[in-house]
């Protein structure tokens, strides 16, 4: 049964007028009775009588009226819920990569608590090529990782990205090096064709060196822990929440580039919600940055 159709009959029924209904629902006079005959024939019955100039409802049109109200505020009820993301309710399946995790992840899941408290969030943390292939087959309704992605049912808006940093054992705090320094011990990085791989490879070749020895590595915090040990230079988000005393960003010649972050969707019943969790993502992302970065011009 269609609203706008029980919606025309109770303005009809509430005004007593086909035109005036015509008037306040904003179309024809035309496309009232049009709508008036489509559900009488799908009633069964005549809800008004059109043998008197005035339209008057009958007995069986006065049966459902009441009805018909009641089914028109549920309607108004349901759309003002939708229309409400701090009312959403369910579970969204989130894929993203541990450079999040351990620099504003934790922000963003306040964030989420605060503004939607009946959303249950299923987290998968991986590498990106391994979320973005749970993403494609439909496990996964949005993802917050360092690739772009492309696709007529698929939003993607880009976030600020991560500052990245050299650190080593607090040994070598205060140390000015360059990248020639770098490379006669073992650097420790990402996944092997990983993005901060892939810079930390280009940025060498642009200089004409290679690393004699570099260990890819899938966890930011196994990355941590061997580079205190002393085990190797790392590259690592400059203000994540693994850097204790034992670790210290150093003091290079070369900048690392920055990591790009990306938050992805799918453009379906549920995109209110992801695009409103992709805003919440974007302003504790800016934070992050903010304070990363004020943090290491103060430092030096």
């Amino acid at each position: 049964m269609n609203i706008r159709f029980l919606e025309t009959f109770v303005t009809v029924a509430g005004l007593g007028s086909f035109r005036a209904a015509a008037e306040q629902l904003n179309i024809s006079q035309a496309t009232v009775s049009s709508r008036i005959s489509a559900l009488e024939t799908e009633l069964g019955v005549n809800l008004f009588d059109r043998e008197f100039h005035a339209t008057r409802i009958t007995v069986a049109g006065a049966l459902i009226l009441d009805k018909a109200q009641d089914i028109l505020a549920t309607e108004r009820k349901l759309r003002l819920t939708l229309s409400d993301p701090g009312k959403a309710a369910g579970r969204v399946r989130l894929g993203l990569v541990t450079s999040i995790v351990h620099t504003w992840f934790c922000d963003l899941m306040e964030e989420i608590a605060r503004c939607y408290p009946r959303l249950e969030m299923e987290l998968t943390i991986e590498p990106t090529s391994n979320i973005a292939v749970t993403f494609d087959r439909g496990g996964l309704d949005m993802l917050l990782t360092t690739q772009e992605t492309q696709g007529e049912q698929i939003a993607c808006v880009e976030l600020p990205p991560l500052p990245m940093g050299w650190f080593g054992p607090a040994g070598m705090r205060d140390e000015a090096l360059t990248l020639a320094d770098i490379i006669t011990g073992p650097l420790i990085t990402f996944t092997r064709n990983s993005r901060p791989h892939a810079n930390i490879v280009a940025l060498f070749s642009e200089q004409g060196l290679r690393p004699s020895m570099v260990h890819c590595v899938t966890s930011i915090s196994a990355i941590a822990r061997l580079t205190e040990r002393g085990l190797g230079v790392a590259t690592l988000p400059r203000g994540c929440d693994l850097a204790g005393p034992g670790l210290c960003e150093l003091q290079v010649d070369a900048r690392l580039p920055d990591l790009p972050l990306f938050c992805v969707w799918r453009r379906n019943s549920d995109a209110a919600i992801y695009e409103a969790i992709a805003d919440l993502a974007r302003t504790c992302a800016e934070a992050h940055r903010t304070a990363s970065l004020s943090k290491a011009k103060t430092e030096t």
